[in-house]
């Protein structure tokens, strides 16, 4: 309740002084916000609501969660492919289509931070699915931050902790600075070959969802999993936002 109450504030204040468009739809969000409500809500209960990375998802690969083509559990490219041959399960919850694409790069390139509370609501309503697993966020590169002044996963871990009280444990640390964006499909997965470090001070989870924001080829959710299974941990499913 009172986070709603500090919600209905926020948006009443940025009808005053905040006046933006929708992203997704163009028209007046009335709210200050990047997303209208009709658009907020849509936009949730599209998949969040129903979606846990435990349980199988109909129409969705069983590793790489990337929708089938047949009636399979496992689309072609896991059957035939040991790319992701650490993690148990990655569970995307959009496409990247054009929306998708509009969104991310309001957030992670213009800096519309205000997109963190929706997508971090998407992440939580899946996560509060999967009771008993440690979240862990995917680490930056050695300075992304210095680079660009924030890391839009870890403005996720925080507002997973301070706005839905879920635990996250920050106990993965990346030692490659390359940018697995600027590479191609076997670049990817040979760049992140012992990237990822295990730096808990505590002994690792028993089973954990790591989260990220796009899953293009899963070489970087891989490598954090087979860091995390080195370190002793049990399960290891990915949790991402988008998926191309």
């Amino acid at each position: 309740m009172e986070i709603r109450f500090r919600e209905r504030c926020r948006n009443i204040l940025g009808r005053l002084v905040l006046p933006s468009r929708c992203l997704v739809c163009g028209k007046e969000s009335g709210c200050g916000s990047p997303l209208c409500f009709s658009c907020h809500e849509s936009f949730l209960l599209a998949r969040s609501a129903s979606l846990s990375v435990q349980g199988q998802i109909p129409g969705r690969c069983d590793r790489c969660g990337r929708p089938l083509v047949s009636a399979k559990g496992f689309c072609l490219e896991c059957r035939e492919s040991a790319a992701l041959s650490s993690i148990d399960r990655i569970m995307p919850l959009f496409p990247y289509t054009a929306e998708g694409q509009s969104l991310l790069t309001s957030w992670k390139v213009m800096g519309r931070r205000g997109l963190t509370d929706l997508f971090a609501e998407c992440l939580a309503l899946a996560i509060a699915r999967t009771p008993g697993m440690t979240v862990i966020p995917v680490p930056p590169r050695p300075g992304k931050i210095r680079e660009r002044g924030w890391d839009q996963i870890e403005d996720i871990a925080f507002c997973l902790e301070r706005r839905f009280g879920i635990t996250v444990s920050r106990c993965l640390e990346r030692r490659s600075s390359v940018q697995q964006k600027k590479l191609g499909k076997l670049a990817r997965t040979v760049n992140m070959r012992g990237a990822m470090v295990y730096s808990g001070e505590h002994p690792a989870p028993q089973s954990a969802i790591l989260i990220d924001d796009l899953m293009t080829t899963g070489a970087t959710l891989d490598a954090c999993s087979e860091a995390l299974k080195i370190a002793g941990c049990g399960k290891v499913c990915g949790l991402t936002l988008f998926f191309d």
